[in-house]
């Protein structure tokens, strides 16, 4: 039960709740008829990415010092990602940030080998949950066990979630997959596609060349620093604000080739023109 005002951990975060409020009010609008725009449709898909984002930092590091106010917002995240906001957490912090990019990880860049680049980019999320869903089963029945925390927020999200989805698909189901579920998924294939243009010719195995880094500051303020991803993965449970600090300290040691400024850029390199794959940089870090 909610019972204290709210309290962040950091005050950037701010910028977090504005995100998301965004992201939930722009398809409110849409769904409701009240403002039917291709420039609003157009930012809705962009907001639901940059929730998935926000739920992504969230995970790692709780927005508000209270449990109730990160329940809530655990619920929140789950209305503008399109699922259960914890359900990230098995395929991402339990399972890519303990086993990166070796033959254990569930969005490792070696699960597509199309001669096409493109056609990588535009399967990889789609395999990679392919991949995921006979494990599943077994992370959730962990849970269960060992962590009830965790599985009763996972049920509260669930709660939440599939009856308002019921009732939208109910109300207008044209409306509901247009205006609702298309960001939802344009969001979650943003959030595991990106995974790949950050490790994608990567070395796993070195302490300091397994990421690539888009260290743009335009970019970074959108994607709340996720571009630091070398320094996100060194430190995991640190938050968002701090990573352009903590990769100022290290970004001597990591190699030149996976600093980047522009992840338009690099995407248009490698995916679309000229289109060649990243081979894995010889890395000494």
């Amino acid at each position: 039960m909610i019972t204290t005002l709210p309290r962040l951990h950091y005050t950037a975060d701010r910028r977090s709740l504005v995100f998301v409020c965004v992201a939930l009010l722009l398809p409110v609008l849409g769904f409701t008829g009240l403002l039917r725009d291709p420039v609003v449709f157009a930012l809705s898909l962009a907001f639901a990415f940059v929730a998935c984002v926000v739920n992504h930092n969230h995970q790692h590091h709780a927005v508000f010092r209270s449990e109730s106010w990160n329940r809530l917002m655990g619920v929140l995240l789950t209305w503008t990602t399109g699922q259960p906001s914890r359900a990230i957490v098995p395929m991402h912090m339990d399972n890519h940030h303990a086993n990166i990019g070796d033959e254990s990880d569930m969005v490792r860049p070696t699960l597509v080998d199309f001669r096409w680049n493109l056609l990588n980019l535009l399967a990889f999320p789609f395999l990679a949950l392919a991949h995921y869903r006979p494990r599943k089963t077994e992370a959730l029945r962990r849970w269960r066990e060992q962590n009830p925390t965790r599985w009763r927020q996972l049920v509260l999200e669930r709660i939440a979630f599939y009856p308002l989805l019921a009732v939208l698909l109910a109300i207008a189901p044209l409306d509901a997959m247009l205006f609702w579920g298309v960001p939802w998924l344009v969001g979650q294939w943003g959030i595991i596609a990106i995974n790949l243009i950050q490790h994608d010719g990567c070395d796993p195995a070195s302490e300091l060349g397994h990421s690539r880094d888009f260290i743009g500051n335009s970019l970074n303020w959108w994607l709340c620093n996720n571009g630091y991803h070398t320094a996100h993965h060194l430190a995991p449970g640190l938050h968002w604000s701090e990573l352009p600090a903590l990769h100022q300290r290290i970004a001597d040691r990591i190699p030149a080739s996976l600093e980047r400024r522009s992840l338009v850029g690099t995407v248009f390199e490698f995916y679309l023109w000229p289109g060649r794959r990243p081979r894995c940089e010889e890395v000494s870090a």
